[in-house]
């Protein structure tokens, strides 16, 4: 099996693969917008495709990687391949079970809930039938897409990444593939018969993941089976470890699932009344067709750069984290935490501030073709902004995790989340009805709780386990990584207003793509420059793919 590579240097494989991933997934979301706009059916689309989705990221990558990466490297490390590998065997027939049981369940309710809708019941609910119908038919990705994931998990524990980070590539092109063969055979107003054929398109393609993966797993030496043993303690503790993992994800990912129950029931349907009664209570709906496709649009553009820098960086941290962790290696697992939080934060600080002040000319030059008008892009752009004040805790969030995961501590995030999911939902609620914000305050809400939920677990962690008097230089290098942002973004403002800024309306392709491309192009190289100035290691560490040298993450 290969050896483990230096957390950095994965990580720059992981998002080169993840790169590539999210630019065929950033065209696969282009298609879909020109094709169906800001409309129901696009809501309907995004709503049934996020189950799955969200079962991935909260399960696959999430609380099964987290619960399971721990469990085997240490038993790779201790026991050898054999127990390894009938730990996964174990693992793998008993997540699949019980993955079967809970589709079955979830199809079921939402069988139920359907024939309603389809016999009296209130408008509001019969006009979901289609959101109902695409769920039931695209739930069992979710069965795929986990297996997927956990084979994922196997391949990063024996050191290779590039493999599993390129599946999603898979579900990119068969999605485009099913827009772009069947959107010429039928008219314009048919969208809801193409919607099922891109539905369609996402079962298969689970489906040839797995068949792709399984080859790698074998090069790699890594044998599968299908043992089902409940009892078996191992496997009990990790399956009872992945709901409060999954619910300590927090409010990235568990909010994301709560903001898009918001939009589905608080979204006015064309052709149905523009109030609803609950408990005796009427009011008017606060959002309008399109506002889940247009918080999907935003969080499409945020989660680019997230996946490739901070996702893969904690993709590539947590075997290293888990390994150092069960050698009670503490001074080197310190090291290794505040080298992948410097990085995190260090890209996310770019990353946001460029999102801020360029999130128009993106979304224009990206999205503002056929059915994407202006109007669509300034709604899109001002939700992107809100998350954008957030980026830099974003990618710290996934360090954060990785870090207590690392520890076998599912226990604290769980608790961190409990704490600000409800202030996340509470903030939502309330700023949805102004007028002024309305689907933008689920971009303020989550940017807001993401903060304060990672200030206070990276407090947590620093009390555990830190190693030396390493805050002081941290906070001083990432207040030279503020400035450095601060200074990259106000240079790039002044050279767009100068130099690079395309006329609002009729620009064509080349000055939408000089004013978005050029912008960001200009902001990396300004900051990239200012950091080396202020004798910051990361920009080395970036382009030389090395790790930082002893001394130089602290």
């Amino acid at each position: 099996m290969s050896a483990p590579r230096p957390v950095i240097s994965s990580a720059i494989r992981i998002g080169l693969c993840t790169l590539t991933s999210r630019i065929t997934g950033l065209a696969r979301d282009m298609l879909l917008v020109q094709i169906f706009a800001l409309s129901w059916v696009q809501d309907a689309f995004n709503y049934a495709f996020l189950l799955p989705n969200l079962f991935r990221r909260l399960f696959g990558e999430g609380a099964l990687a987290a619960v399971f990466v721990p469990t085997f490297t240490r038993t790779l490390e201790e026991a050898g391949k054999e127990p390894a590998w009938r730990l996964l065997a174990r693992t793998l027939a008993l997540l699949s079970l019980a993955l079967v049981v809970l589709i079955v369940l979830i199809e079921v309710v939402i069988l139920a809930v359907w024939l309603w809708a389809a016999d009296g019941a209130p408008d509001h609910l019969a006009a979901r039938k289609l959101l109902l119908s695409l769920t039931a038919l695209m739930l069992p990705f979710m069965l795929t897409i986990c297996v997927v994931a956990l084979f994922s998990s196997i391949l990063n524990c024996v050191g290779s990444f590039v493999p599993a980070a390129l599946t999603p590539v898979i579900l990119n092109v068969f999605m485009i593939a099913a827009l772009v063969g069947f959107a010429p055979l039928l008219k314009r107003d048919e969208p809801q018969v193409l919607v099922y054929a891109v539905a369609a398109s996402v079962l298969a393609a689970g489906i040839v993941q797995i068949l792709v993966i399984l080859p790698v797993l074998r090069v790699h030496g890594v044998r599968l089976g299908w043992r089902l043993q409940p009892r078996d303690p191992q496997v009990r503790r990790m399956l009872g470890m992945m709901g409060p993992v999954a619910l300590g994800q927090g409010v990235l990912l568990v909010g994301v699932f709560l903001d898009a129950q918001i939009c589905a029931l608080l979204t006015h349907v064309h052709g149905t009344p523009g109030t609803a009664q609950v408990l005796g209570l009427s009011f008017a709906y606060p959002l309008e067709e399109g506002a889940l496709s247009t918080i999907t649009v935003a969080q499409r553009l945020y989660q680019f750069p997230l996946g490739v820098m901070a996702v893969s960086l904690a993709t590539a941290a947590l075997p290293t984290l888990s390994r150092l962790a069960a050698r009670e290696d503490w001074d080197n697992w310190s090291s290794e935490i505040r080298a992948a939080l410097r990085m995190a934060v260090f890209t996310g600080l770019l990353a946001g501030g460029l999102m801020i002040l360029l999130a128009e000319p993106i979304v224009r030059l990206l999205f503002e073709y056929r059915n994407f008008d202006s109007a669509d892009t300034l709604r899109a752009a001002r939700v992107l902004r809100c998350y954008g004040f957030g980026m830099w805790a974003f990618c710290a969030q996934h360090i954060v995790l990785r870090g207590f995961y690392s520890l076998g501590d599912v226990v604290t995030p769980l608790k961190i989340s409990c704490v600000f999911l409800p202030l996340n939902v509470t903030l939502s609620l309330i700023l949805i009805w102004v007028d002024s914000v309305r689907e933008a305050a689920f971009g303020i809400s989550t940017s807001v709780t993401s903060c304060l939920a990672v200030l206070t677990g990276l407090a947590i962690l620093h009390y555990r386990k830190a190693r030396g008097s390493s805050v002081p230089r941290l906070l001083v290098a990432i207040a030279r990584m503020l400035a450095a942002a601060a200074l990259s973004v106000a240079a790039v403002a002044w050279l767009r207003l100068h130099w690079l800024a395309a006329p609002a309306e009729q620009a064509t392709i080349v000055q939408r793509a000089v004013e978005a491309l050029g912008s960001l192009g200009l902001g990396v190289v300004i900051y990239l420059a200012i950091a080396a100035a202020l004798r910051l290691p990361e920009p080395r560490t970036l382009l030389r793919r090395r790790p930082p040298r002893p001394g130089q993450s602290d």
